[in-house]
C-alpha cells in the first residue's frame, strides 16, 4: 500500500475521533450550564451554621464598628500580626462574610456579616476555635 495513502487514512481517522470528543465535551458543558445561574454555586452559610474563631470574631466586630479596614489598621488596633490577620480576612472574604476593595485593600461587611453581627452569633461562638 501507498505510505500516503495509510497515512491520509490515519489522520481522517484521528479527525474522526477528535470530532466525537469535542462533540461529546461540548454537549457536556451545554447541559451544565443549561441549569440555572446559581446551580453550581453554593450559597454561603447561613449564620446559625457558621462557627467564628475568636480572631474572625474581633475583625468582624472591629469592621462593623468602624467601616472598612485594611489588614494593616486592623493587626495594629488588635495588637496581632498582619500575616494573621491578612489570612484571616481572607477566609473571610471566601466565607462570605466581608468584600474587599481597592489597594490596599480595605474590607467591609457584607449582608451576610451583617447578619452575623446583628444576630450576636460572633459573641456566643468566639473563643471556639483559635
Amino acid at each position: 500500500m501507498n505510505p500516503l495513502l495509510i497515512l491520509t487514512a490515519v489522520f481522517a481517522s484521528l479527525f474522526v475521533i477528535q470530532t466525537i470528543i469535542f462533540s461529546i465535551l461540548l454537549r457536556k458543558a451545554r447541559r451544565a450550564f443549561a441549569g440555572p445561574p446559581s446551580a453550581g454555586l453554593q450559597a454561603p452559610e447561613e449564620p446559625d451554621a457558621m462557627r467564628l474563631t475568636e480572631t474572625e470574631s474581633r475583625i468582624m466586630l472591629e469592621i462593623a464598628g468602624s467601616g472598612a479596614l485594611g489588614a494593616r489598621d486592623l493587626s495594629r488596633r488588635l495588637g496581632l500580626s498582619r500575616e494573621h490577620v491578612a489570612r484571616t480576612l481572607k477566609k473571610l472574604v471566601e466565607n462570605g462574610l466581608l468584600t474587599r476593595e481597592g489597594k490596599p485593600y480595605k474590607y467591609k461587611l457584607t449582608d451576610l456579616g451583617e447578619r452575623i453581627i446583628k444576630s450576636h452569633d460572633v459573641t456566643r461562638s468566639s473563643g471556639e476555635r483559635s
